[in-house]
């Protein structure tokens, strides 16, 4: 199993991801290669990446993490052809890595109709994280008018997560997160990899789940492979009223590319009432976020609902 291992190359991407990086680089057992694209961190990521064993790509701004992943996949000078692409986040970490990888790549292997394979993450709330059904009208709705907060093991939500499913045994699903996957590079390439119209981030991965599932392609849970994720690392370091409508913008985007017209119309006034219900609760309850930062990104996301763009630091110039 060893020299099958030659066979993949790991792409990590580090934004301010010190503290954790090493640890992600560390997990992964040669000889596979790791590439870490650093996206112009501040706080030494790139070099603790460097000095656990990866080679870095450091890039002179933050390009998001769908074009860095695309580049860590790439032709990279000193890094041989791959046939599989581990897609790790920097604060993921194989667990037992030899052992884990072997098992995702001889499920690979086994199946020439399965584009990817994930690992059972392991950590807090990953059971319920990790593997999602592609985002429907209804899975839109219970969000946004709350049912999964007030009703948390709802059947909807359940279906949605697979929490109904046996995770002891492999099983097929639509979209496993991507803080831990290995991708067959061949489909990867077929679908064009991570759209980089997503960029800085979010649904980027959804999109590559829908592009592959579309081409006629399988995504398989393994969960005889564990990874641990602490996960939610950048989102806490963002302000709430510049990630929302960044989040919502590309839920849009990826909704006019993979839903019916019926499906969209529907997916704005879901949102638009689900924003407009939180604004209502603002003084009543207290929230995730501050109230001032939550009412800024709740009419971010209605403004860009109606047309008018959805404002964001994270956009400088655009929305």
């Amino acid at each position: 199993m060893t020299a099958d291992l030659a066979r993949v190359r790991a792409v990590v991407v580090s934004w301010n991801s010190a503290g954790h990086v090493g640890r992600a680089v560390a997990s992964v057992p040669p000889p596979a290669r790791v590439v870490v694209v650093d996206n112009a961190s501040t706080d030494g990521s790139a070099d603790e990446a460097g000095r656990a064993g990866a080679g870095v790509l450091r890039r002179p701004e933050n390009s998001g993490f769908g074009p860095a992943c695309n580049a860590g996949a790439g032709s990279l000078e000193g890094f041989p052809a791959a046939d599989a692409l581990l897609f790790l986040n920097p604060d993921a970490a194989l667990v037992e890595g030899e052992a884990a990888l072997g098992a995702l790549l001889r499920e690979l292997d086994a199946d020439p109709r399965l584009a990817a394979v994930a690992p059972a993450l392991e950590g807090d709330g990953q059971e319920e994280f990790q593997l999602r059904r592609l985002p429907t009208l209804a899975s839109l709705a219970r969000e946004a008018f709350l049912v999964n907060r007030l009703l948390p093991r709802n059947r909807g939500f359940r279906r949605e997560r697979y929490l109904d499913r046996d995770r002891r045994s492999p099983f097929d699903v639509e979209q496993p997160a991507a803080a831990a996957l290995l991708v067959r590079r061949e489909a990867f390439e077929r679908v064009g990899g991570f759209d980089p119209a997503f960029a800085p981030a979010w649904f980027e991965d959804v999109d590559l789940c829908a592009k592959l599932l579309e081409s006629g392609y399988r995504i398989r849970f393994v969960p005889a492979a564990r990874a641990s994720h602490v996960g939610g690392t950048t989102m806490r370091a963002l302000p709430y009223d510049d990630y929302l409508p960044l989040y919502t913008r590309n839920l849009l985007r990826y909704l006019r590319r993979h839903a019916r017209p019926a499906t969209r119309a529907g997916a704005r006034l879901v949102l638009a009432a689900g924003a407009l219900l939180r604004l209502a609760l603002l003084p009543l309850v207290r929230g995730d976020h501050a109230r001032p930062e939550a009412a800024r990104a709740y009419v971010r996301v209605l403004r860009g609902l109606l047309g008018l763009g959805f404002p964001s630091a994270l956009l400088p110039g655009r929305g």
